[in-house]
């Protein structure tokens, strides 16, 4: 990212995504882009290559028969390996949401949280539900502008042109 350059972009929707939990539990999650960068570098159909920083966040509203005594001290990591853990199938409530930006290049980056799989853990948050690991990634989809894509100008050269192929 130090070939790259930062963007200047506006955000037209970051949406909350809510996903029941087979337990009862009602987990909302955000994506938000922070930083977008340009780098100097063409993809093969031409298109600038972007770089993002991002952030994901999660809140839950679990039942009252999950919490229980908040844990002390609190946890300042939720590493699977070491504490208990209980897998939670899910799904997602409601229509498809993608966060939508737009750069000051003229580009459009959309993009959507995708949960691939959530963790309830044995410890507890300061208001007694309890904490969840979810492995999430982001989908992204850019839309660059006709005028800041690179064509290849697609020059044979005379040897190409003066060969003949296998068969000829």
């Amino acid at each position: 990212m130090t070939k790259a350059d930062p963007v200047e972009f506006s955000m037209k929707d970051e949406p909350w995504v809510k996903y029941k939990l087979e337990d009862g539990t009602s987990l909302f999650g955000r994506l938000i882009i922070t930083k977008i960068f340009r780098g100097t570098d063409y993809d093969p159909t031409g298109q600038p290559v972007y770089a993002w920083s991002s952030q994901n966040l999660f809140t839950t509203i679990a039942p009252k028969t999950l919490r229980s005594t908040p844990t002390n001290p609190p946890p300042t990591t939720l590493d699977p390996s070491s504490v208990n853990t209980t897998h939670v199938d899910f799904e997602r409530v409601g229509v498809e949401k993608w966060n939508v930006y737009e750069l000051s290049d003229g580009s459009v980056l959309r993009a959507k949280l995708e949960i691939t799989g959530i963790l309830r853990t044995d410890k507890y948050g300061p208001d007694g539900e309890p904490l969840y690991v979810v492995n999430a990634q982001m989908i992204p989809r850019i839309k660059v502008p006709e005028t800041l894509i690179k064509r290849q100008q697609a020059q044979a050269s005379k040897q190409d042109r003066d060969r003949k192929g296998m068969y000829g």
